[in-house]
């Protein structure tokens, strides 16, 4: 395995891919989109979306919710500008670095990411961030993949790790559950799904 991409190396690939990318995550999305669903249906408030992509998320909104998302690729957040319009969705996108946020500390009664720990450079520095901008009786939601529970798939996650990393900026086995409680948040409700390679992670400061 190479170094980890730099943020503008993540930042091109993400531009090159942005055309396929739905396409490419159609089938993966037939299982997540009832965990996107339940993770974000019922927040409200002042929200941020870290890594907002393509906008995967932006149906599952609620309509009071005053939602901001950034993204390093500007081709990414083109796509999510046309799903806020055909989902009706009032969304506020900009191009930004998860790692450094250019936000105040407490300015957010949720923060969201999707997807996005798998291609950070520095999973940890995010997390860290997506803490200091959240209020003190805020929530983080995550919705991830990576290392699963059992042997066959991690054998197969590890297979195909340096390929897909090497095409895309994706890590297939890193420890988000790890990563997590790493970074200091508490974990106040867990799930492990498809093997236990989908984490759904409701946590707080």
């Amino acid at each position: 395995m190479r170094k980890d991409y730099s943020n503008s190396e993540v930042e091109k690939i993400y531009d090159e891919h942005a055309k396929l990318y739905d396409f490419r995550m159609f089938f993966i999305e037939f299982f997540l989109r009832k965990l996107r669903r339940e993770l974000i249906s019922n927040i409200k408030g002042k929200v941020l979306e870290v890594s907002i992509g393509s906008g995967a998320n932006l149906r599952y909104y609620p309509k009071n919710c005053e939602i901001v998302g950034i993204d390093l690729s500007k081709e990414m957040l083109e796509l999510a500008s046309k799903k806020a319009l055909k989902y009706d969705t009032k969304v506020k996108l900009e191009k930004g670095n998860a790692e450094k946020l250019r936000f105040k500390g407490e300015e957010f009664d949720c923060v969201i990411d999707t997807l996005g720990l798998c291609t950070f450079p520095n999973p940890n520095k995010v997390l860290s961030e997506m803490k200091r901008v959240c209020k003190k009786n805020g929530r983080i939601l995550l919705l991830e993949h990576g290392i699963g529970k059992h042997r066959l798939v991690n054998k197969f996650l590890n297979w195909r790790n340096h390929n897909h990393y090497r095409r895309l900026g994706c890590h297939l086995t890193r420890d988000i559950g790890k990563i997590v409680k790493n970074s200091g948040l508490k974990i106040i409700g867990e799930k492990r799904k498809i093997f236990g390679s989908i984490y759904y992670i409701i946590a707080k400061k």
